[in-house]
């Protein structure tokens, strides 16, 4: 028996599209440009005078051309159709009138919802259609990436209406269903910097770490995940659960539509349950978000206190601003309880931060979990030691510049190989061997047992005054660990020092310092002799850019000896805490493998590596190289005592 009612309406869907056919038109020219633009940039890649792309490889290219431009495109028309279809909701008059018609709530919003989803989705077809029959016509007949590139932009598109949809049905007011859609799309990045600052601000060794919350914040997040599908990496996880999390927006819009009150059209909450959410919501982010620009603005520090009284204040004013919304009328000052309950929380908040209750500062590792780690004298992890500890996390288009060869530049490889990963641990600060690891571990837990008088907010209550003080210095260090489960644990420093005070902080870190693995991947001349070389090239950069190249293996043995054993005369701590202080010479040396023995991947400091080659500016402290030097008649005696006064 045929059913009385229906979940779809024809009627409303064509008169929806009629009427607002405008959004639909005006979304397809602008992606049907872009998709234009697009075709003409691939025909002068692959057939043009300077082709470097292979029409195998033709097709994926539409992934790197969706920039940010066609991402907010995809969020703004979202947003756009969803305000369009379902406007009668935030006023009186025409929601009632919609709801007095002999169709069911069920009806009414499967209509509508299907009505801009058509809105949106129907101009993605037909900019779809036009960018694979040009590419059929110019002779790119493997198109799978690009039927994968529409069914990706499907997807986002699908997440991004449903979720205007679902945040819509939470306010009776057009401007606040705008502003929440935007709201919630930057929320988590919104909160994983504002507490980033707090936690660099109040806990000693606080190091920002990439987050897995990025994701949720999807404006931000999809030019990453459409540029992994350039390089065949795509994140398919994150895909099906947008994909999921479209539908169930949906589904939640639905169950919300069917139960909500047509009075509350014109408010800025329709719910009376997500009013004190929407209330204490706003206060937090107002607090952070007003308390971080106190806090920069009036420059009193980055004290505990500080942070609590702007914290407080911007609080303050976000809480009572949702209770003139939510009440509207500016007599709302009475409502006191409930400020001071956020304000015993935002208190408990920091309070656990700044006296480090969880026990971050203190927090090392053992030994037997760490499965490598990383120690530099930098305050922040270099790019390329973040790839080397969790190769897992290398992005082709992100990381490519992490490789000094050009070709590995311009066409990263898509994931990395077991090779390629043992290189990356060549690099200099990278610790793999037990024993080292110890004496590493050992040095961080000097620095943690001792993490209040280190903290350079303390500096003055320690003694030290500031790092400006006679015989006071400072250093910046960054330590991480990879453990065995796999979880990264990063600690980031600047610390002080009593220059010859020989404290415990000193002669551990010396310790490590002067291992055999630390000093061989910082100097990996250590370990090759003259047989291991095809030439050393000593470059004098003076009026005549005199060169001196070194063939025998009688002369490069001389030489290797020299320099090797004013490396080892070198003080490490002094070289590792006064790098800037360093002395260099105009002299430029460059040793030639004939093997690869250092990495290739491309980092800070003096030094240049590239696999079989090893640059170096010479120290002016580097007394027998530069006495091996004036020997060899390469420099004047006089020079030489110039240059080593």
């Amino acid at each position: 028996m045929r059913s009385k009612t229906s979940s779809f309406n024809k009627g409303i869907y064509f008169f929806n599209l009629k009427r607002f056919w405008l959004i639909a038109f005006s979304f397809a020219f602008l992606l049907g440009l872009i998709i234009l633009q697009f075709l003409n940039y691939i025909y002068d890649r692959v057939w043009g005078r300077y082709a470097t792309i292979s029409p195998l490889d033709a097709a994926r290219e539409v992934f790197g051309y969706s920039d940010i431009a066609v991402i907010l495109m995809f969020s703004i028309f979202s947003l756009i159709a969803a305000l369009a279809v379902f406007s009668y909701i935030h006023y009186q008059r025409n929601t009632a009138m919609i709801h007095a018609l002999p169709i069911t709530r069920n009806s009414l919003f499967t209509t509508h919802y299907l009505s801009g989803l058509t809105l949106v989705m129907l101009p993605l077809l037909i900019s779809g259609a036009i960018l694979i029959a040009g590419e059929l016509i110019m002779g790119i007949t493997h198109i799978g990436d690009s039927v994968l590139w529409i069914l990706v932009s499907a997807i986002i598109l699908l997440l991004q209406y449903s979720f205007a949809v679902f945040v819509g049905m939470f306010t009776g007011h057009m401007a606040a269903h705008a502003l929440y859609f935007f709201i919630f799309n930057f929320l988590a990045v919104f909160l994983e910097e504002v507490i980033g600052t707090v936690l660099s601000s109040l806990l000693f060794g606080y190091s920002g770490q990439s987050s897995l919350l990025t994701p949720l914040s999807p404006i931000v997040y999809l030019e990453n995940l459409l540029s992994g599908f350039l390089y065949g990496s795509g994140n398919y996880v994150v895909l099906a659960c947008y994909a999921l999390a479209g539908l169930l927006f949906a589904w939640g819009a639905r169950s919300i539509y069917r139960k909500r009150h047509m009075e509350t059209a014109g408010d800025v909450v329709s719910l009376q349950i997500m009013k004190p959410v929407f209330k204490y919501s706003v206060a937090f982010c107002s607090s952070a978000l007003l308390g971080n620009i106190i806090v920069n603005l009036m420059n009193f520090g980055r004290g505990f206190v500080v942070f609590l009284v702007s914290y407080l204040i911007g609080g303050f004013i976000g809480y009572f601003a949702a209770e003139m919304l939510l009440r509207k009328t500016v007599r709302v000052f009475k409502q006191v309880k409930g400020f001071l309950v956020f304000s015993l929380v935002i208190a408990a908040f920091l309070c656990g931060i700044h006296f480090d209750l969880f026990g971050y500062e203190t927090y090392v590792p053992n030994p037997g979990e760490i499965e490598v780690m990383y120690v530099d004298n930098y305050n922040y992890m270099d790019l390329a030691a973040k790839v080397a500890l969790k190769p897992e996390s290398y992005d082709p288009e992100q990381h490519r510049y992490i490789f000094m060869d050009s070709e590995m530049t311009e066409n990263p490889p898509a994931k990395l190989d077991e090779e390629m990963i043992r290189q990356l641990r060549q690099m200099p600060g990278i610790i793999e061997r037990p024993e080292t690891i110890e004496k590493a571990v050992a040095f961080h837990r000097v620095i943690a047992n001792n993490a209040w008088s280190l903290d350079n907010q303390n500096w003055a209550e320690a003694g030290y005054i500031d790092d400006e003080s006679p015989g006071v210095r400072a250093f910046s260090l960054s330590i991480a660990y990879r453990l065995k489960n796999g979880r990264i644990v990063e600690r980031s420093y600047y610390l002080p020092y009593v220059e010859g005070s020989g404290g415990e902080l000193e002669t551990r870190l010396l310790d490590l310092l002067s291992s055999a693995e630390v000093m061989e991947k910082a100097y990996p001349i250590l370990k090759v002799d003259a047989d291991d070389m095809n030439f050393i090239q000593v470059m004098f950069h003076d009026s005549n850019n005199t060169v001196l190249s070194l063939t025998s293996a009688e002369d490069m043995g001389d030489f290797l000896a020299a320099y090797k054993q004013d490396i080892r005369d070198t003080d490490p701590f002094d070289t590792f805490v006064k790098y800037g202080d360093a002395n260099p010479t105009s002299i430029e040396i460059t040793f030639s493998f004939k093997e690869d023995i250092v990495p290739f991947v491309q980092y800070g400091g003096m030094k240049r590596r590239a696999g079989k080659t090893w640059t170096i500016q010479l120290w002016s402290d580097y007394r027998h190289t530069l006495e091996y030097l004036a020997m060899k008649s390469a420099i004047s005696k006089d020079l030489w005592l110039e240059i080593v006064r």
